[in-house]
């Protein structure tokens, strides 16, 4: 079965359209991806990540690199359908010409090849799945990884109305939705009662190809590793309780590893802000995906500090929770409604109270406990093993495409 994904962002920065790719080409299908430029340091990575994989890909609308004359001509068009959007609204294609740079290229694109399914991830992306499904007389889902409407809190009203209106006009005509967490799902519900085909909550795990041995504390360590990853090292990302936590505990055997982006204004801002913990901080600098769970399971904790605005962001299950238990990390987390829900249900590690530093100090001297951190993390491999892994998880796409 010929199957066309595609998204608006770069492979190495949307694992879950990796994740799909790689399951549906294990399950025996003739899969493609069909891309675009986002960002420049993500571009190595892709390098590195499309060297190896099993299915087909293609870059849409060019890059500062790559067929230049298409990418600055989509960058223009792309600036211009903004603002035409922004004053006279979502008619004439504006919509969705504004959400999507490489809108008309990515659809001429999907267009031209006869598939059985058109699967689109990123909300720009939606427009082209459905309407190249219709095209080829074929079947299209959409992947709602976040919950667009409210992904962030400086949205203006403009952007805002033509997400409804996006959604609105495709998501009725998909012929199935997954998304990231039951939180999500139960908002797209909420949006679209009369949606009768399959909604299926797909969850961000990662390949027991990936899961590195259980890495058992000695005994003579009474070392204490915490650990955060994301694509950017930044502020509002919930670093700054661990630093006020961490000045506050003042405990020379408990130590911080920091991977992702990160400006030299913002390292010597959490330096300044850590105190004297400042000297057990390591900041990794960017990692290449596949080696971040390596590096988690040379850790003790992982820490899953979501902020519960935008809405977005208290109703999402981030990768870092799959990552840390696959890792057999504990896990620290703050308590949006998703995380503390999955917490009550799975009892995967410690929930602070409202975000405070001093919620999150003593969290984190529970894990001194070593027989206490030992049998959480014990329980957390076990359970990322069993249940919370991409073999067993990615069952759910399959069957629903077969």
């Amino acid at each position: 079965m010929k199957i066309v994904l595609i998204t608006t962002g770069q492979p190495s920065v949307n694992p879950r359209v990796v994740k799909e790719a790689d399951a549906l080409t294990s399950a025996g299908h003739d899969v493609i991806v069909l891309f675009s430029f986002w960002i420049q340091w993500a571009n190595e990575a892709d390098v590195k990540l499309l060297s190896h994989v099993k299915w087909a890909y293609k870059l849409i609308g060019g890059s500062p690199n790559k067929n230049k004359a298409i990418y600055f001509f989509t960058r223009a068009r792309f600036l211009i359908c903004k603002e035409l959007n922004k004053k006279f609204g979502n008619k004439h294609w504006f919509a969705e010409r504004a959400q999507a740079r490489c809108f008309n290229e990515l659809l001429q694109a999907a267009q031209s090849l006869k598939a059985t399914w058109y699967i689109g991830h990123n909300l720009g992306a939606l427009a082209v799945a459905v309407i190249a499904a219709e095209f080829q007389d074929a079947s299209a889902g959409f992947d709602f990884e976040d919950y667009h409407r409210e992904e962030n809190t400086d949205m203006l009203q403009y952007e805002h109305q033509r997400i409804v209106y996006l959604e609105e006009k495709y998501i009725p005509r998909l012929n199935y939705v997954s998304t990231a967490s039951s939180l999500i799902t139960a908002k797209v519900k909420q949006h679209f009662p009369f949606f009768s085909k399959p909604l299926i909550t797909l969850l961000n795990c990662f390949s027991l190809a990936q899961q590195p041995s259980f890495n058992q504390k000695a005994d003579n360590d009474n070392t204490l590793n915490l650990f955060w990853f994301s694509q950017t090292v930044g502020t509002n990302r919930g670093l700054e309780l661990v630093l006020n936590a961490l000045k506050a505990l003042n405990d020379e055997s408990i130590f911080l590893t920091l991977v992702g982006r990160c400006t030299t204004e913002t390292k010597e801002s959490f330096q300044r802000m850590a105190g004297g913990a400042k000297r057990n901080i390591h900041f990794a600098g960017i990692v290449e995906p596949v080696k971040i769970i390596n590096i988690a399971a040379t850790m003790d904790i992982g820490l899953a500090l979501e902020p519960s605005i935008p809405i977005n962001r208290d109703i999402c299950l981030t990768n870092k929770i799959f990552t840390y238990l696959l890792a057999g990390n504990a896990v620290i987390l703050s308590d949006t409604s998703m995380q503390k829900l999955f917490n009550e249900k799975y009892n995967i590690g410690q929930c602070i109270e409202g975000n405070q530093a001093l919620s999150l100090a003593e969290k984190i001297k529970t894990y001194k406990n070593k027989k206490i951190l030992n049998a959480q993390r014990q329980h957390n491999y076990q359970l990322a093993h069993q249940l919370f892994n991409w073999e067993h998880e990615s069952k759910k796409l399959l069957q629903l495409l077969s």
